[in-house]
């Protein structure tokens, strides 16, 4: 009885190495599969990456009008004098420069809206603005650059197209 079960269990191991492993079918649908859900996950990932930096800008500016307030309650007026503003708390991070509106002189002071700029703007053409009121605005295209010589950027509003609320 022992020889025929080692006999028999010898026979079963040679059956079951004829049919094991993968065909190249199998194979090539699963590499297709998974480039698939690479391919969108890449994408999603950079949707977010993107949205991201918005809510990173958003925080600054944020922070940045926080700043402007208490300027304002030691000073009453948000500029520093009749012809510059406050250096902004934040004026960059690792994606987007931030600039008050306006230019100091023709303005009156008891108002201002802050600009947040990628920097890279062929990447993220969008940008935010934040007014006194702490509404904040996305707007789908500017002219605006962070290159600009001014320590603040242009305050005309057809600079900036397709705006909206940010975050409602």
């Amino acid at each position: 009885m022992t020889l025929y079960y080692v006999i028999s269990m010898f026979n079963l191991k040679k059956h079951r190495n004829i049919h094991s492993g993968f065909t190249l079918i199998q194979i090539l649908f699963s590499l297709i599969t998974v480039s698939v859900l690479a391919v969108i996950a890449i994408r999603y990932i950079g949707r977010y990456q993107k949205y991201t930096h918005l809510q990173q800008a958003q925080v600054v500016l944020l922070q940045n009008s926080q700043y402007m307030e208490q300027h304002y309650q030691r000073h009453l007026s948000y500029k520093l004098n009749s012809t510059s503003w406050p250096k902004l708390y934040i004026s960059q991070n690792k994606h987007f420069c931030f600039k008050i509106m306006g230019n100091p002189r023709s303005h009156s002071g008891d108002t201002f809206s802050i600009k947040a700029v990628a920097l890279d703007n062929k990447k993220e053409p969008r940008i935010l603005k934040i007014n006194r009121h702490g509404m904040v605005i996305m707007c789908q295209t500017s002219e605006s650059n962070c290159e600009e010589d001014n320590s603040f950027f242009n305050g005309h509003i057809s600079l900036d197209k397709n705006c909206t609320i940010f975050n409602r």
